[in-house]
């Protein structure tokens, strides 16, 4: 079986951190999400298409969301921070670092390194995690932020992942009707209804089955068909199956991967 990762893997709401030893390198994807990717004492490295040279990042990178993929750093220990485009922080960091889709980054990830490797809990890791983030960013807001109406809908999808949603039950609780809450939500978030609650309820699988709850289980929690269904959709937007990530356990810490 292939195994891309072994450490620890923290959600929190509108992020994760997959953090640890990677082995196997992540063949293309697409996701949702921004992505940093630092390496902790060697370089990350990315590719926009198969056919591609690899490019190493010494420090780390920057993905915009929606940006097509490849991740190799075998061998190394790497950080993967992935967190919500439409979030105040990730509002801020696109609007500072929008030159390119894949921006060179050059920061001091000591903090984040020694805390993993101190088996930190994981509040001390989305801490230090949402500081970095922060720092990134430049510390400022972003000049325009959410739309409020975008956020409740955000908020009420979250809340209710085990049912079948629809565009008409967001566009309720904006008061909008629903060709209006449709242009709103893709302006908002830069992607549709449909494929948003999709991601969502892959978050919220992937962190109950990498708690300890069965594949199965976790995929029924989250209205997805079956755990095949939950996996495709996996290796679609994270470039790797659910079983390919090897979770350690240490006193300090509950779920974890890299």
């Amino acid at each position: 079986m292939q195994v891309t990762g072994i450490g620890r893997v923290i959600f929190w709401s509108g992020g994760n951190l997959w953090i640890g030893l990677a082995v196997d390198p992540v063949p293309l994807h697409a996701h949702h999400a921004i992505q940093i990717a630092l390496g902790f004492d060697a370089p990350v490295e990315f590719r926009r298409r198969p056919d591609d040279a690899w490019t190493a990042y010494p420090r780390g990178v920057l993905i915009r969301p929606g940006v097509p993929h490849e991740f190799k750093a075998p061998g190394r220990r790497v950080a993967n921070i992935l967190f919500e485009p439409e979030s105040e922080l990730g509002r801020a960091l696109l609007e500072r670092h929008a030159e390119s889709d894949i921006v060179a980054l050059d920061d001091d990830v000591r903090d984040l390194a020694r805390c993993y490797d101190a088996g930190a809990s994981d509040e001390t890791l989305i801490e230090q995690t949402l500081t970095l983030i922060s720092r990134l960013s430049g510390g400022t807001r972003p000049r325009r932020p959410t739309d409020s109406r975008a956020i409740r809908a955000i908020q009420w999808i979250s809340a209710h992942l085990d049912q079948p949603l629809s565009l008409a039950d967001i566009a309720d609780i904006a008061r909008l009707s629903e060709e209006r809450m449709r242009h709103l939500f893709v302006a908002e978030t830069g992607i549709a209804f449909r494929p948003y609650v999709l991601w969502t309820r892959l978050n919220k699988a992937l962190e109950l089955g990498l708690g300890g709850m069965s594949w199965t289980e976790a995929a029924h929690a989250t209205n997805f068909s079956d755990s095949a269904h939950l996996t495709r959709t996996c290796r679609r937007m994270y470039g790797l199956a659910p079983t390919s990530v090897k979770i350690e356990r240490t006193a300090l810490s509950g779920q974890q991967i890299a």
